[in-house]
């Protein structure tokens, strides 16, 4: 009887993480001296088809508003479940066509880029799949919030599922993706990326949101007190012209 329990647990658990996609986030560090018309080339081309063939749709390639060097583009790639990633990863490392690319556009002597950083996230709970930006919302931000315990963590994800996500809805933030980081660095923390028509909107959009009686009643809620944030970083984004976002 207890195995039958722990068994139905254990698929219980697999089915509900599986209805969650994943998301893969790779932020590539590119040298001055980079040849981006070849980089553009590698992931327009040939790594991005590749995705697509394997059934990943939806993948979004970005760059940074601001022009701070070094030069970074944005790498997002929604997977279905684990499995799908695991697949797909599998599949990439074995694709010859696409190494023999990968080593003609990148030699040794002068490299696309210095080096990329890689993080997987889990969907919330409250928004399971990513949302296709409407066409107007072109201009992206992107925010990671940092917290200083697993429990102040927890709680503030809670806080997002129970009242935020819908308050975003209510204020039109172009909510793309909100994600639980599950590998990477600096964690605990989160990952979600929203999308407007201007940086006017943006800034109008959040000043509604910060006087907003549904966020003041969240942020004075006892449950959710010292739950955000130690750090909160933001990046604004443009889409690269082969982006599927």
């Amino acid at each position: 009887m207890k195995k039958t329990i722990l068994l139905f647990t254990l698929v219980t658990c697999f089915n509900l993480f599986a209805q969650k996609e994943i998301y893969e986030i790779r932020t590539y560090e590119l040298f001055q001296s980079s040849n981006f018309n070849d980089f553009n080339s590698y992931f327009r081309d040939h790594f991005i088809p590749v995705l697509n063939q394997k059934g990943i749709k939806n993948i979004g390639v970005f760059q940074e508003v601001s022009e701070d060097l070094p030069r970074k583009i944005y790498l997002f790639i929604p997977y279905s479940s684990m499995l799908t990633y695991e697949k797909t990863r599998s599949a990439i490392a074995s694709d010859e066509k696409l190494q023999k690319v990968s080593a003609a556009l990148n030699p040794s002597s002068k490299p696309l880029f210095n080096r990329y950083q890689t993080s997987l996230y889990i969907a919330f709970e409250g928004m399971p799949t990513m949302i296709q930006p409407d066409d107007n919302n072109r201009f992206f931000e992107l925010r990671t919030y940092e917290t200083h315990s697993e429990d102040a963590y927890m709680r503030k994800v809670k806080m997002f599922n129970e009242g935020e996500l819908q308050l975003f809805d209510e204020l039109d933030f172009g909510a793309v993706f909100f994600g639980d980081k599950i590998a990477g660095d600096r964690m605990p923390c989160l990952t979600y990326m929203l999308s407007f028509e201007s940086l006017q909107e943006r800034n109008k959009n959040w000043g509604q949101f910060v006087n907003h009686p549904t966020w003041n009643k969240l942020k004075g809620d006892p449950k959710y007190k010292d739950s955000c944030c130690s750090s909160i970083t933001r990046t604004y984004l443009t889409e690269m012209p082969y982006s599927q976002l």
